[in-house]
């Protein structure tokens, strides 16, 4: 039997189970939404964390490089000290002396050379400063340290201190030092040098912007103290200090780079746009390894601001989050098919500048990798480093127990022969060390534009007295206006002393005129450097094997040295090859490229 109803009452039915209908299609959607939106959020965070990352990775491997090359100044140093006496006497030659070190360092945060004797008195340093010269610095750590502990292959770097005189009173500084030792391994001395640390953290740290309120800080995670800290200014701290003491989340990070470990993570911290207000900050965090200490530096920005950098999409989804409701209500079926495109074109959206993200990762993770894979000889060189790694530290406890045996047999003894032979051949072995790490791990170029004749006349500035004292004479000469040349200024440095000390090397046993000469020729897209010597020449056979690793002619060498200097050459875009000098002996022309090295070598100072 068939049931009559009003029509009110079936079209009343038919509203309600509509609009139920569309009540439940919309919570549906709008949760959809809702969870595609949070993903999205959740990606693009990860994916701006991951910028912040790589830049901290940047940073950090330019104060790594910023100390190395504090390092080899203070080895060079060392080396031009070989020949003098440490003493008040001599105070005026050793200042001479470490003025040709500083002024191959000028632009630099190293602003000062010290140099104390075997009892810690200082003896000599530029800038001369009459208030130092012989004061007792026996108490200093450093001094301690180079007597006690250290060998001619350490490096030292004191913990972060606040100068309260000197050439830096009132500002925050290090000091890297390395000792100085006598051939049989008695200890002479030691050398410091004095760094600005306030412009170590301008330069490296307090430059890293992002966004409007995005910077870096610079940790101490082996002392636990904050050297830069989330404010941005040069501080000091402790992990554990009061101030920190209000952000649990952000001290436990920094305790947690106490691993050495890079990573990406989140804390809450003082709004830097809203004084007395708290704000999320995302953050990227890398080691930096300078000697044995273990820094971290971290780049960090307001979600606020990363969330502002969505706002667009986000308020375009909420106006249509509120119109799909008007129109729901109108018409559930006009605003399902409206949702479901809203929801596909946001999708593809998120979908879109998620893969034009994870793409600009790609191409930089494809670029380091390229940087890497393009260094000649990569296997061996990390087959050389682990070596190095393996070898040196039995090196030198080998070192250490020979001296103690031969401080208790005593002077006079039938043994000291042969322990000469066996410190001669351990300081042998740590300066094949330090070329087989030279070469393993070659510092990335730092382009700048440099005077080719003035470069080339500060390194022989170094070099002259030392082939003086071998009957060597040293000539530069160049036929043209001094060239502009692009190119990482230490790092030609280093070629043409190699070149130079190696055709010293080969001239001084010369029957005939004992001369080296430098010249420079002046080309339209190029610069050519030529080192000349009256030596015996290089044979034709060993012209092809001289640039191998491990290859030398001589009785003393790693045979690593002219690989180093053909490894720069190369990532320069240069070339290089020797052949016979027009008077006999051989000579090594280099030509680099004016305009610089290719793109993927060159990172601009």
């Amino acid at each position: 039997m068939k049931v009559w109803r009003p029509r009110s009452s079936r079209s009343a039915l038919i509203l309600t189970g509509s609009v139920l209908a569309t009540v439940l299609v919309l919570g549906g959607l709008l949760s959809a939404t809702h969870a595609l939106r949070a993903e999205a959020r959740d990606k693009y965070f990860e994916q701006y964390n991951r910028q912040q990352l790589l830049l901290a990775q940047e940073a950090a491997r330019k104060i790594e490089e910023q100390f190395d090359s504090f390092y080899r100044s203070l080895t060079l140093a060392v080396r031009l000290l070989e020949g003098h006496e440490l003493s008040l006497s001599g105070k005026d030659a050793i200042r001479d002396e470490m003025r040709k070190v500083l002024d191959s360092m000028t632009g630099s945060p190293l602003v000062e050379y010290s140099v104390m004797d075997q009892n810690g008195m200082s003896v000599g340093l530029a800038p001369e400063d009459p208030y130092t010269l012989g004061r007792d610095y026996s108490w200093r750590e450093y001094y301690q340290w180079a007597r006690d502990e250290a060998g001619p292959a350490d490096r030292y770097l004191s913990p972060f201190m606040e100068m309260a005189g000197g050439l830096l009173r009132g500002d925050k500084a290090l000091i890297a030092a390395k000792g100085l030792y006598r051939e049989d391994g008695g200890f002479r001395g030691v050398i410091i040098g004095l760094i600005n640390f306030d412009e170590i953290a301008r330069r490296h740290v307090l430059s890293v912007r992002i966004g409007e309120h995005g910077y870096a800080w610079l940790v101490d995670s082996k002392n636990g103290s904050v050297l830069v800290d989330p404010r941005g200014s040069v501080s000091g701290q402790s992990f554990d200090s009061d101030a920190l003491s209000r952000w649990p989340r952000l001290r436990a990070l920094l305790k947690g780079t106490q691993r050495g470990e890079p990573g990406m993570d989140w804390y809450d911290f003082e709004d830097p746009a809203v004084p007395g207000e708290t704000t999320r900050k995302l953050v990227g965090y890398a080691p930096v390894r300078v000697g044995d200490r273990l820094w971290t530096i971290g780049v960090c920005t307001p979600v606020r601001e990363v969330e502002e950098l969505m706002g667009s999409v986000l308020h375009r989804q909420e106006v249509l989050s509120g119109l799909s409701i008007g129109v729901t209500l109108a018409g559930a079926m006009a605003l399902t098919a409206l949702l479901i495109t809203w929801n596909r074109s946001l999708s593809r959206k998120v979908v879109a500048r998620t893969a034009d993200l994870s793409r600009a990762q790609e191409e930089l993770e494809t670029t380091f990798e390229e940087l890497l894979l393009a260094k000649k000889f990569a296997a061996l060189g990390r087959i050389s480093l682990g070596i190095v790694h393996e070898i040196r530290n039995p090196l030198s406890s080998v070192r250490m127990n020979m001296q103690m045996i031969r401080r208790r047999i005593g002077g006079g003894s039938d043994m000291d022969e042969n322990f000469g032979i066996v410190e001669e051949e351990i300081q042998r072995l740590n300066r094949l060390l330090n070329d087989v790490m030279g070469f393993a791990r070659p510092a990335p170029l730092a382009i700048e534009s440099v005077d080719a004749v003035d470069l080339a006349r500060r390194v022989l500035l170094l070099v002259e007295k030392q082939l003086q004292e071998q009957g060597v004479r040293l000539t530069l000469r160049w036929r043209t206006a001094p060239s502009v040349l692009r190119c990482d200024a230490e790092q030609i440095r280093q070629v043409l002393l190699n070149l130079i000390l190696n055709a010293g090397d080969a001239a001084k046993d010369s029957s005939r005129q004992r001369l080296v000469v430098v010249e420079l020729l002046d080309r339209i897209d190029s610069v050519s450097l030529l080192v000349s010597d009256t030596g015996k020449g290089v044979r034709k056979g060993d012209r092809d094997k001289i640039f191998d690793p491990f290859y030398s002619t001589k009785a003393q060498g790693g045979g690593l040295g002219l690989t180093i200097v053909q490894n720069i050459v190369f990532r320069h875009g240069g070339s290089i090859e020797v052949e016979r000098a027009p008077g006999g002996g051989a000579c090594f022309k280099v030509q680099l490229p004016r305009r610089g090295p290719p793109a993927g070598e060159a990172v601009q100072a």
